[in-house]
């Protein structure tokens, strides 16, 4: 007789529930964003920022056209790295755009600490979204994660 494994591990779960919600998606283009580093190397990360990813392609922030050059000609190979740590071809392409780099001490990037606030629309679209999710625990922190990642992409889109 087969035994039952009941309950399901807690990763089995998210992990069926990210995919019905189409977060695995998103969970990678921010893996995309927090390897930039490690991919390209503190050199190239002292001259450049990762912004975003839409539709699996990643803009990023470089910060002179000299740094610009010298990455579209790295672009493949940075795109072969990136797509195999994340394990598959979530970025197709890079697209590289001249602007300030802000950065700390040690080469590391700044974060912003301006407060990003979210619209009742914004909000009224996640909680929509999860409508289907019935467990209130799960709900909260699956509503948790979406303000994040809505507020880091509005922190990271680029000024009009």
């Amino acid at each position: 007789m087969k035994r039952n494994s009941f309950p399901s591990p807690v990763g089995d779960v998210l992990e069926r529930v990210f995919n019905k919600l189409s977060l695995d998606k998103k969970l990678k283009e921010m893996k995309a964003l927090n390897l930039w580093e490690e991919v390209t190397g503190e050199k190239i990360s002292r001259h450049s920022f990762p912004l975003f990813v839409r539709k699996g392609n990643l803009f990023i922030k470089v910060d002179s056209s000299g740094w610009l050059t010298q990455l579209t000609y790295l672009k493949n190979e940075i795109i072969s790295r990136l797509n195999q740590r994340l394990g598959g071809g979530s970025i197709k392409n890079i697209y590289f755009r001249l602007g300030e780099v802000k950065k700390q001490r040690k080469g590391k990037i700044k974060a912003a600490q301006v407060r990003i606030t979210l619209g009742k629309e914004e909000l009224a679209r996640i909680k929509e979204r999860l409508k289907e999710v019935k467990n209130k625990p799960i709900q909260r922190v699956l509503s948790r994660i979406l303000i994040k990642d809505r507020k880091i992409k509005k922190e990271r889109s680029p000024e009009p």
